[in-house]
Order: structure tokens, then sequence, then C-alpha cells
């Protein structure tokens, strides 16, 4: 990616947490909802013996690594496994999801503020400027409803 922004004169923005915050982040969560951590190990135990239905995004049994690879690049599968943490594990979806949600919206923005040069963008102010925001599937329909606000 860099590579590419490069040849054309664009920029890169990093804007995941570090991978200190973000363990410290799920730490706080734990608590903060202590019930919630014991609900969560309950359900592995449970998903591990085939008692509950796995996260849709985990690999199947007789699934290829290139089936699978191509089932994770479907929004409907990450959709899937949103709502499946979000019901399994929330105090976890809440700081690996939302939480990162909020900063690649807040990310895209900044770009577009950036690429414009300006602190307040104007929509439709800028012909021919492109800003592309990449983030992964389960995080697509949080940033862009972070947008839109």
């Amino acid at each position: 990616a860099i590579a590419a922004a490069d040849a054309i004169g664009s920029i890169v923005m990093a804007s995941d947490m570090e991978i200190e915050e973000l363990m410290g982040s799920v730490a706080q969560s734990m608590n903060r909802a202590p019930m919630e951590w014991i609900s969560l190990g309950l359900n592995v135990v449970r998903q591990s013996i085939g008692v509950q239905e796995a996260d849709p995004i985990r690999r199947r049994k007789d699934e290829s690594l290139v089936q699978w690879a191509e089932r994770r690049r479907n929004i409907a599968t990450a959709r899937a496994s949103r709502a499946h943490g979000e019901a399994t594990a929330p105090c976890i979806s809440r700081v690996l999801v939302n939480e990162r949600d909020e900063i690649f919206a807040e990310s895209c923005v900044k770009a577009l503020q950036l690429s414009r040069g300006e602190d307040d963008p104007v929509e439709g102010s800028v012909i021919g400027n492109v800003t592309v925001c990449v983030v992964g599937l389960v995080h697509l329909d949080g940033v862009v409803e972070r947008l839109k606000l």
C-alpha cells in the first residue's frame, strides 16, 4: 500500500490502535464486566464441543484455506461474525470492534481534512481528489455509520 501510494504521490495513514493500547483496553473491559468474561469462557467451551454455533468467520472442518479465505471476503460473513461477537462476547466486541470503528472513522475524516488542506471539510469542495479508507469488513458498517453522523 505504501509503495502504491508513493507512486501516485499519496500518503498512507496507519490508524489502528497500538497492540499495547488494544490489550490495555481488553484488560480494562475485563475489570468492568467480570461476569461477561465467565460467560465468554463458557461460550468457548460450548463452541469447542459443538453444543453452540462457532463464530461464522472460523474455518470449517472440511474447508480448504482457499475456500476459507474466499468466505472471509464476504460481507455477509463479516456481519454474521460481528453479530456473533456482540452476542457471545460483548465486552470484547466493544473493544475489538466498536472502539476501533470509532478510531477508523476519525482517521478517515482526518485524511479527508489533510487531503483538502483544511480543518473542516466541506462536502463536494474538491474535484479530482480521492481519499480511500481501507478497513476490515467487520468494521465497514460501523465506520460508514459513524461517517454519516
